[in-house]
């Protein structure tokens, strides 16, 4: 079985991803998770959760931008 997307694939779509995107990929790799290597397991979940760390940051900036205007 492969999976639906290669792990050169998945490192380049997920920079474009907005939260909920990157919420039905996480669901995806855990569907796949028997395709893909455990380093490339490991290094997708840690784009992830980086991508979701990311997304938190710039939310909070926002609110603090908008909190003086």
């Amino acid at each position: 079985m492969t999976p639906t997307y290669s792990f050169s694939e998945i490192k380049l779509l997920i920079k474009s991803l907005d939260e909920s995107s990157v919420t039905v990929l996480h669901d995806l790799i855990e569907e796949e998770k028997e395709c893909y290597t455990q380093f490339e397991l490991r290094a997708l979940y840690r784009f992830v959760h980086l991508k979701n760390k990311s997304l938190v940051l710039n939310e909070v900036r926002l609110e603090y931008l908008l909190s003086y205007n």
